[in-house]
């Protein structure tokens, strides 16, 4: 249950870092994506959807981390229903 949790918080920070640097491209010209070379964000820039899947992927797994981490302490104090 911790190694999911773990990848929970690892899905997170990466569809979080992706959906940031879409923002501050498109609206503020600032950000990741304006930092790395061409090569790289390329392919990000040309598939406009992937905000769009980082974004649900961010909040699906915010969503899933609220029972994986009410299963965790549960598993920590041997209290199981």
């Amino acid at each position: 249950m911790k190694l999911f949790d773990l990848a929970l918080n690892a899905i997170i920070i990466l569809s979080a870092t992706v959906f940031l640097a879409y923002i501050g491209l498109y609206y503020f010209d600032f950000g990741l994506f304006t930092v790395l070379p061409e090569g790289v964000t390329g392919f990000f820039t040309s598939n406009g959807a992937l905000q769009y899947v980082a974004l649900v992927l961010l909040v699906a797994a915010l969503v899933a981390k609220v029972p994986t981490g009410r299963a965790i302490t549960r598993q920590k104090t041997g209290t199981h229903p």
